[in-house]
């Protein structure tokens, strides 16, 4: 009975926090041609929820790029969202852009990884990329656990990414910089035994991704990374326009304990 309950308590958090249908977001600039403009791709992940993309698109709709948010993390599986990134790209005619930035989350870095190694972006110039220690290990550890629950909820794609070998990142000249969360989900605190019998858990930004140019700390867990632009958008604007994050941030680990619930949530910046 006892783990029954359990069962169905992971369930209904699961269920709440998968995203809803959000549809591909976008705002073109259509008195410009395409060869003098810039392009931000957000590659989101399984927290594109609506709410999510409305407050991405709300920060950086009036930021002079165009905007694209892709809806194609699949329930079916990653070959179908792969085929749908691709038909994205055609559609938008990514490759005519003069420059193409990006901000990527995990499912979604992993999709853009695929589209750029197969089909290439060369204008692709700067990747910011959403790095959480604890939710990387999401797919594995729900699968290890509770796999029925996790396939329904997010579909058969969660067993894809859950064992996938991911594919090297873009070319040494696109500059990447990190943010970093620092603490773990409502989900991977029931799944934390999981997630430390996976090893330890790497904070030290140069060791997550020693070619990336910069990186900073956030007080924040995956969910908080979709909408909180209020502390996510302007770092991520300095690092599109200087090539490094504002010097003021924190560029190291902010505390020991990750999955710790009771670490203090910022203040929505007004």
């Amino acid at each position: 009975m006892r783990v029954t309950l359990k069962l169905l308590f992971f369930a209904l958090i699961f269920w709440m926090q998968a995203p809803a249908s959000a549809k591909d977001w976008v705002n073109i600039n259509a008195e410009k041609p395409i060869s003098e403009k810039t392009a931000l791709v957000i590659f989101n992940g399984f927290g594109g929820s609506k709410s999510g993309c409305k407050a991405q698109m709300a920060f950086w709709e009036d930021k002079g790029m165009d905007v694209l948010i892709p809806d194609v993390l699949l329930r079916k599986s990653l070959d179908d969202s792969s085929a749908a990134l691709r038909e994205f790209a055609q559609e938008y005619h990514l490759e005519d852009y003069a420059e193409v930035k990006a901000i990527c989350y995990i499912a979604g870095a992993y999709l853009m990884h695929t589209y750029v190694a197969e089909w290439g972006l060369p204008n692709l110039s700067q990747v910011i990329y959403d790095r959480s220690p604890t939710q990387e290990r999401a797919p594995r550890a729900v699968m290890d656990r509770f796999p029925m629950v996790g396939v329904l909820a997010l579909g058969p794609v969660l067993r894809d990414l859950s064992n996938v070998d991911w594919p090297e990142p873009p070319a040494s000249h696109v500059l990447r910089g990190l943010m970093v969360e620092n603490r773990a989900t409502s989900i991977m605190r029931i799944l934390e035994s999981e997630a430390r019998a996976m090893g330890p858990l790497e904070y030290n930004w140069q060791k997550i991704d020693p070619l990336a140019a910069d990186a900073f700390h956030l007080p924040l867990d995956h969910d908080m990374m979709y909408i909180r632009w209020d502390i996510l958008g302007e770092p991520c604007l300095h690092f599109f326009e200087h090539g490094a994050f504002p010097a003021d941030l924190p560029r190291e680990r902010l505390n020991d304990n990750p999955f710790d619930k009771s670490l203090p949530i910022p203040e929505v910046v007004r």
